[in-house]
């Protein structure tokens, strides 16, 4: 059997369907009791460890007959890991991809759901080291960021579920080559329906995470106040609780969206130093930034009239009559929703240690002092 593990659509020039497959190389590919992508014992014969096979056709079932005519031996579907759009593909609309991998029954649902601004062939030939399987290589890069952010764990489930949704808003993973032809996270694409109208960066996808769900381990830096060049503090979110409360007045409908983080300090400005005050400063601060970066995705989303944080789906839950009356002008209502968003910080520990390595130092060469809390001279 040819195993899959990674699919790519793209639409031609002259608008065709065109699928890449990604297969497992036999001859090359590391085995389990292997060291992956060394040369030693158990890596295999040699070469790339994956094959690119491409059809084209006039829908994906066309394209997908056609390996049965090109590939020996069986295409292996069950296995398969990504599954990535180009850009051309995702702006014309995936209804049709999701219609054929929903109810295709050699697809598990557990497959990420991917978009690349360019072609999806393209990113799938990319090398991904130390990974020497592409596919499990995009994996990976999607869901290091997702231990930090949910929203960007593009599953074909969850992106069904967001599609299905009264917002009808999907968000996929945006995966691309860099400067040195390997594969990077770019970000989120954002999904009117089934048509891509959008992306947001890396950064901005914090935005996101804050107006829709929890998030864990996020890094927030903040500048210094005194001079330019400063390297800055850095605070770390352990974890973020939202909640997002909808309002029906006379003139449409709000949000307020309150989130509740708690918070260590990962570093600190050269001329600050450990007390009730700068920590309090550090909550405010790390306040403002989650505020700030929620409001501007906020009036992104509403520029794009994109529903992506799901507030549709949100005022749904908390009142299904009013959201049937008002559901066919949702689009209006969304762009012009006045939204608030109220951060609250807890910074509960430092991750410093509380001297800096330079106060034990000795003029004299002698060991640092036992204890803590000695002052040298």
């Amino acid at each position: 059997m040819n195993i899959v593990i990674a699919l790519g659509i793209d639409r031609t020039d002259d608008g065709l369907v065109r699928v890449t497959a990604q297969l497992v190389n036999p001859d090359a590919a590391p085995s389990a009791g292997g060291s992956g992508s060394g040369s030693g014992e158990g890596s295999g014969k040699g070469g790339a460890p994956f094959i690119i096979r491409e059809e084209t056709g006039t829908i994906i079932e066309d394209a997908m007959d056609k390996f049965k005519a090109d590939v020996p031996h069986l295409m292996y579907l069950a296995h398969n890991t990504v599954l990535v759009f180009g850009s051309d593909y995702a702006k014309q609309g995936i209804d049709g991809a999701l219609d054929y991998f929903e109810r295709n029954r050699y697809f598990r649902r557990n497959q990420l759901f991917l978009v690349t601004p360019g072609q999806a062939q393209d990113v799938l030939s990319a090398p991904s080291e130390p990974e020497p399987l592409n596919a499990l290589g995009l994996r990976a890069l999607v869901e290091q960021i997702g231990e930090m952010f949910r929203v960007v764990n593009s599953e074909q489930l969850e992106v069904m579920k967001e599609y299905l949704s009264p917002s009808q808003a999907s968000v996929l993973s945006l995966v691309d080559r860099g400067a040195t032809g390997h594969i990077l996270m770019k970000g989120v694409a954002l999904f009117r329906g089934a048509k891509m109208v959008d992306v947001l960066t890396v950064d901005e996808t914090k935005g996101l995470a804050w107006l829709m769900m929890d998030t864990r381990q996020v890094v927030i830096p903040l500048p210094c106040d005194a001079k330019d060049g400063d390297v800055g503090s850095a605070v770390r979110l352990l974890g973020s609780h939202t909640q997002v409360i909808p309002r029906f007045g006379s003139d449409g409908v709000s949000f307020l969206v309150k989130v509740q983080a708690r918070a260590e300090i990962d570093r600190l400005c050269p001329n600050d130093r450990l007390s009730e005050k700068t920590y309090q400063q550090l909550e405010q601060k790390t306040a403002k930034y989650m505020e700030r970066h929620m409001q501007a995705v906020m009036t992104k989303l509403q520029a794009d009239d994109v529903d992506a944080c799901q507030f549709g789906t949100r005022l749904f839950i908390e009142d299904p009559h009013t959201w049937r009356q008002i559901s066919a002008q949702w689009p209006a209502y969304f762009a012009r929703a006045q939204v608030r968003c109220n951060v609250r910080v807890h910074i509960t520990r430092t991750a410093l240690s509380s001297n800096t390595p330079e106060s034990a130092a000795s003029r004299s060469g002698l060991a640092p002092p036992a204890g803590r809390g000695v002052i040298t001279q």
